[in-house]
């Protein structure tokens, strides 16, 4: 073989290589302005920046988000520029150039700025770059071949990304992107490899395949046939499925639900046609699955049932209906080295563990094609559109490793000697794979934000604020957050959660896993944090993206104005108790009055009643108890001394148990009088009584009542009566 055929295999084989290492080919329907790109260069967070003929955009990593850029601000070049170049200025500031004018883009706000003349003024290389004279850096040998093996004639750029990932601009195929060289899942034409997925390999090491002419098995050196001509109880070629059972005899299966037991050495097939008719209700029996010495799962594409091989008995399968809820298609089932029974349908996949049945959750596909188990004991699904691990973790595969977004074919994969799993797919075609391929390549993932908006509105990203601060009408938010994960997206997963409101992590699934989106409708006023971290295939989770949010509340539940309602409500108490008080004193001071009031009518009716009447009753003279008891004091002390002239005001204190002065006060409060008066008028008042009751000589009442003269006694009485002793006796 001459050198030069060589080098045109190897370019070839280079070129078909590379075709097949084209991730994906970025589109105006990706959100690219135009189709010529002229710059891709990538930013300290990792986005992508797109120059598309003056037509500026960035990668979210998902689609192209154009920048607002206002040329009419960006100074023009001082002479026609032969190339687009760019030039960093820090780590924040990238200065750029077309063919016409000069661009300075802020790689910390993702914004354009147009303060360009103060800052070329004073820097050389800035006034360098802007003449135009720079040249932009060469491409390096690995793109150059790979340009050149793709044959791409109307390349302007291509860059390589922070994984590895090529970009290469075009003028009329957009952006095509490469995936970093990574090795993974290999999908062939495999015809032997395809077989042994459709074959049971038994306790011997035989294969034994089912085919509609007949069952064969293989043992590596000659393939023997088992069919009806040659092996007795068969009545029909058409096998479905056979499974070795653990006291080594076959369970077989033929004419879609024949059942029985087949002897290899014997050739000898016992049906359980007849033994068992009620198989016969399960219109086609897809395969079985041992779960222990007696028992055996058989299964179909309308329900399944419990087969007793030692018994030759049937019984209802208990999980039936936590299964059939869902579907009750089964596919496939298999048991691993735990004990666990996987249950595959067309509509979910089940595991049965220490009695109870569950659902497995976050697969990428529900329906399950077949079930295999690696070296490891980790469980692996075919599925409608892909394979995925399943334990210990739910890890989806598909394009981005080598796995095509096809069906895997029914009950189609084994595990090779050398730990290779392989899986059969519906157009004949095998993938093939080691776990560890796939697995090695789960890392941590940095998160960055990639839009954030309030109540619809973009929010500047780069802001010196570490707080988003918000009034309380602003409080509809949107995240927008992604890994950048340009070599495989789909296998991105997110968590999240806002402190604050949910403390608990939220897993972002609704994506590919390119970009993630997380609305927050109405929050209350508070402060809360975001926080979101990435990974891929659940494996570390990246580092912590944060955003801290301060929403006031309105001014009516601001703390100045709670402070005024406070302030406001003790002083609305403050009056209130205030006019409580004041009511209420104005009451007793009524109440006083009247008292005062009545008091002074009783003392006037007393001192009536004591200067009319000669009866003298202590309850009309006293206006409470306490001058009852005085007043009657009083009387029994003057009626006891009635006849003594000598008993004046001093014994008569005494007796009341009072000095002279407190009686004098006393007497003159109640009565008006003096206590002289009061003895006085005592005397005369019983005098006036003796008059008007008894016959008694005028002079013998003046003597009783303790009046030596009868002059005295008549001054005296006709002064407190108005008229002389005789006179009144005489009006009786």
């Amino acid at each position: 073989m001459t050198p030069r055929r060589l080098y045109l295999i190897l370019i070839s084989l280079m070129h078909l290589t590379l075709s097949m290492a084209i991730h994906r080919q970025w589109t105006a329907a990706d959100g690219l302005p135009t189709g010529e790109i002229h710059q891709i260069i990538e930013l300290p967070n990792r986005q992508m920046l797109v120059n598309c003929e003056g037509a500026f955009c960035l990668f979210n990593g998902k689609t192209f988000n154009a920048i607002t850029c206002d040329r009419r601000h960006c100074p023009p070049m001082p002479h026609f520029a032969k190339r687009y170049v760019h030039l960093w200025q820090g780590d924040s500031l990238l200065w750029l150039h077309d063919l016409y004018r000069l661009y300075l883009f802020d790689a910390r706000t993702l914004t354009f700025r147009y303060d360009m003349e103060s800052r070329i003024k004073d820097n050389r290389t800035l006034q360098y770059f802007a003449r135009g004279n720079t040249e932009p850096e060469p491409y390096s040998e690995k793109i150059w071949q790979i340009i050149d093996s793709l044959n791409i004639k109307d390349n302007t750029t291509a860059t390589t990304d922070w994984q590895g990932g090529i970009w290469i601009g075009t003028r009329t195929h957009d952006i095509i992107y490469i995936s970093p060289v990574q090795e993974g899942a290999r999908t062939s034409k495999d015809e032997e490899l395809f077989m042994l997925t459709r074959s049971m390999p038994d306790s011997k090491g035989q294969f034994w395949r089912c085919t509609n002419e007949g069952l064969f098995c293989s043992n590596g050196k000659k393939t023997e046939c088992y069919h009806m001509g040659n092996t007795s109880g068969l009545t029909h070629n058409s096998i479905n499925f056979i499974t070795e059972l653990p006291d080594r005899r076959l369970l077989v299966c033929h004419n879609l639900n024949q059942l029985g037991y087949l002897d290899p050495e014997r050739r000898e097939f016992i049906s359980l046609r007849y033994k068992l008719p009620a198989i016969g209700l399960y219109r086609h029996l897809v395969g079985a699955c041992p779960i222990n010495l007696n028992q055996t799962i058989v299964y179909s594409q309308n329900g399944a049932f419990l087969l007793d091989i030692k018994a030759d008995t049937l019984t209802a399968f208990p999980y039936t209906e936590a299964i059939e809820k869902y579907s009750c298609k089964y596919n496939c089932m298999y048991r691993d080295i735990k004990g666990r029974i996987w249950i595959g349908t067309q509509s979910g996949l089940f595991v049965i563990e220490k009695g109870k049945c569950s659902r497995i959750g976050h697969l990428a596909n529900n329906c399950i094609r077949s079930l295999q188990s690696d070296a490891d004991g980790n469980i692996w699904a075919g599925t409608a559109c892909g394979i995925s691990r399943v334990t210990p973790s739910v890890i989806n595969y598909g394009p981005d490793d080598g796995i095509p977004a096809a069906s895997m074919m029914d009950r189609a994969s084994f595990l090779t000697s050398d730990n290779t799993l392989v899986f059969a797919c519906s157009d004949s075609t095998v993938v093939t794979f080691q776990p560890e391929q796939l697995e090695n390549r789960s890392r941590p993932l940095p998160v960055v934000f990639t839009a954030i908006t309030v109540n619809d509105e973009p929010y500047p990203l780069g802001k010196k604020e570490k707080t988003l601060s918000l009034p309380y009408h602003r409080n509809y938010l949107t995240f927008q957050f992604s890994a950048l994960n340009y070599a495989t997206p789909s296998h991105t997963r997110y968590r999240y959660r806002l402190h604050g409101l949910d403390n608990e992590w939220e897993t972002y699934t609704h994506t590919d896993g390119s970009l993630g989106t997380v609305v927050y409708r109405a929050l209350p006023p508070g402060t809360y944090t975001f926080e979101v971290q990435a990974t891929i295939d659940n494996g570390t989770w990246g580092p912590l993206l944060q955003q801290n949010i301060s929403i006031h509340p309105p001014f009516w539940l601001s703390w100045w104005a709670k402070t005024f309602y406070v302030t406001a409500f003790l002083l609305a108490i403050s009056v209130s108790f205030h006019s409580y008080l004041k009511r209420k004193k104005a009451k007793l001071e009524y109440e006083n009055d009247n008292r005062v009031n009545q008091l002074f009518e009783l003392r006037e009716e007393a001192r009536h009643q004591f200067a009319e009447s000669t009866c003298i009753d202590p309850q009309k003279i006293g206006v409470n108890s306490e001058e009852e008891l005085f007043v009657k004091q009083m009387l029994h002390a003057i009626e006891a001394h009635m006849d003594d002239d000598a008993y004046g005001v001093d014994q008569l204190a005494a007796d009341a148990g009072m000095s002279r002065s407190a009686l004098y006060t006393k007497l003159r409060n109640m009565l008006g009088i003096t206590p002289s008066d009061f003895i006085r008028n005592i005397r005369l008042k019983h005098a006036a009584r003796l008059l008007s009751d008894t016959q008694l000589p005028i002079n013998d009442i003046a003597t009783r009542i303790g009046y030596n003269t009868h002059k005295a006694f008549a001054a005296n009485f006709k002064k407190l009566f108005g008229c002389l002793p005789s006179e009144y006796r005489g009006n009786r």
